[in-house]
C-alpha cells in the first residue's frame, strides 16, 4: 500500500519482496506471472548466487514489474532459494555487509526516490538483520496484542547490535516507527480502547472487570517499554478491513480508506528523511 501511494506521487519506486514465504509477491502477482518469473530466474535469491560467484548481474535479470490497478512500480521477488542462500550466507564472516555489497552491484539504488523492503522477521530475524543494512528506516507494523507486542520487543533487542553494525546505524536508530495494524473497529474493545488512549499519550483506563484491566495494563507496558528501546509510534493506526487484507483488488483505483491515515504518513516521514539526507 505504501508503494502504490508512492508511486501515485510520481515517485520511483522499487519493493523488495525479502520474505522467503512470498507473501506480499503472491499478492501483487497472479499465480501463472509469479511462476513465470521464478522459472524465468528473474529472482533476488538466483541474482544473489551468481554474484556469490562473481557473476555480472545486469538489473534487468531481476528486477520486473508489478501492477496495482492501473500502477506499475518496479519489484523484486524472493525466489525459491532464498532460503538456501541465506543459510549460506550467514556461514560467512560480515553477512549484512556482503549483502549489501552484493545488492549494490545489480541494483541501481540512485535510480530510485524510494526502495521498500519487505521482510519475514518472525519467520527469521536473519531476513531483517540483512535487509538493515540497505535501509534508513524501519517501519513495524503489529497487531495490539500481548503476543505481537512481546516478540515485537524481543526483535527490537536482537536486532540492536546489528543496526549499530550497520553503515547508517545511528540514523536507522533514530528512525524506527510502529504502526498498530488490525485495531478492532468496535470502541468497546480493550484493544482499541488501549491504542487510542495510549496514542494521545493518555496512561490509564478503568474498566470494572480486573481481566480486562489486566489485558489493558499488559499493553500498555509492553508498548512503553517499547518507546523506552526508541521505537516511535505513528498517530495513526490501520482498523481490520476486509478491503486492506484484500488490497490490492483486481480493479483498485485508490487505497483503503483505512489504510490512508498510515500511508500519508509513513509518506511524510519518508520525505522528511529524503530531504535532510539531500541537504
Amino acid at each position: 500500500m505504501l508503494a502504490y501511494h508512492l508511486r501515485n506521487l510520481s515517485q520511483k519506486v522499487l519493493f523488495i519482496d525479502m520474505d522467503p514465504t512470498a507473501g506480499a509477491s503472491l499478492t501483487v502477482f497472479s499465480e501463472e506471472k509469479y511462476d513465470k518469473h521464478v522459472e524465468e530466474k528473474k529472482t533476488l535469491s538466483n541474482a544473489l548466487e551468481l554474484r556469490f560467484q562473481n557473476v555480472t548481474v545486469d538489473p534487468s535479470s531481476v528486477i520486473v514489474q508489478a501492477e496495482v490497478g492501473s500502477t506499475i512500480f518496479d519489484f523484486v521477488l524472493p525466489g525459491e532459494r532464498l532460503i538456501n542462500v541465506v543459510d549460506e550466507l550467514w556461514k560467512s564472516s560480515l553477512p549484512g555487509l556482503r549483502f549489501k555489497k552484493a545488492l549494490d552491484a545489480f541494483i541501481p539504488f540512485s535510480k530510485y526516490d524510494y526502495i521498500i523492503v519487505d521482510s519475514a522477521p518472525f519467520f527469521d530475524p536473519r531476513y531483517t538483520e540483512l535487509s538493515l543494512h540497505i535501509s534508513d528506516c524501519i517501519f513495524i507494523p503489529l497487531r495490539p496484542s500481548l503476543i505481537d507486542l512481546k516478540r515485537t520487543l524481543r526483535m527490537v533487542s536482537l536486532l540492536k547490535d546489528e543496526v549499530e553494525a550497520t553503515e547508517k546505524g545511528e540514523k536507522l536508530r533514530e528512525n524506527m516507527y510502529a504502526v498498530f495494524n488490525h485495531v478492532p473497529d468496535k470502541p468497546s474493545q480493550v484493544e482499541r480502547r488501549f491504542v487510542e488512549s495510549f496514542l494521545k499519550g493518555e496512561k490509564g483506563k478503568n474498566f470494572k472487570s480486573s481481566d480486562l484491566q489486566r489485558r489493558y495494563d499488559a499493553l500498555l507496558t509492553y508498548a512503553e517499554r517499547l518507546k523506552s528501546e526508541g521505537v516511535k509510534f505513528m498517530s495513526s493506526y490501520v482498523e481490520t478491513s476486509s478491503d486492506v487484507e484484500r488490497f490490492p483488488a483486481p480493479a483498485v483505483s485508490k487505497l483503503p480508506e483505512k489504510a490512508e491515515g498510515f500511508v500519508i504518513e509513513a509518506s511524510q516521514i519518508l520525505e522528511e528523511l529524503r530531504k535532510s539526507s539531500i541537504v
